[in-house]
């Protein structure tokens, strides 16, 4: 009887502990799921993935924003992938003195953004910035106003160019009108 008796115990301090391993391998499992999820797209920018930053949480260094929007498949993505890759020079600035994001639009996450004080999809962060093509250049001040907005593919010079430009402090105060036209300018003196 009293076998029995410590058998039936045994079996059910055996399940409650089956159960809590389970429970807890199951909540383990789920929570590395979610760090699977959030940083698939990661592996879209990984050859550059020491340049850009974790978009999870967009947040500033009390430098400019510098967030490139691409998807898979997009030519123009990795021929800049390539140069930010190839050139040194970029390279540093952009990790310098910037804080530099690259948002893949193939993927729906979630952004907690901090100049905008909320959580937002992959798709109404570009649509926030109007992307309709990719790549799509953006570069923000560390307040999150728009500085500039390039669509497209920016080649090695007039790129460096615009990365030296937004680089001066007092730009942060021109508007983005008034930006865009000292760019324009720029590139036509240095016919790039």
């Amino acid at each position: 009887m009293f076998s029995l008796m410590g058998f039936v115990v045994a079996v059910l301090f055996g399940c409650e502990k089956a159960d809590s391993s389970i429970i807890s391998s199951g909540a383990n499992t789920t929570q590395e799921r979610l760090e699977e999820m959030n940083s698939i797209d990661r592996n879209s920018y990984a050859e550059v993935a020491d340049v850009f930053l974790e978009t999870q949480h967009i947040t500033t260094q009390d430098k400019p924003y510098f967030l490139v929007f691409g998807a898979n498949g997009c030519l123009y993505c990795d021929r800049l992938k390539t140069l930010i890759k190839q050139d040194s020079q970029i390279k540093e600035s952009l990790k310098n003195n910037f804080s530099p994001y690259y948002i893949n639009l193939s993927y729906s996450k979630k952004h907690n953004v901090d100049f905008l004080n909320k959580e937002v999809s992959t798709t109404k962060l570009g649509q926030i910035y109007g992307v309709r093509s990719t790549p799509t250049l953006v570069f923000l001040n560390a307040n999150g106003d728009t500085l500039f907005v390039y669509p497209g593919y920016m080649q090695r010079d007039r790129f460096m160019a615009t990365l030296e430009f937004l680089q001066n402090p007092d730009i942060a105060k021109l508007d983005e009108k008034t930006i865009a036209m000292k760019l324009r300018d720029l590139f036509e003196q240095k016919k790039i």
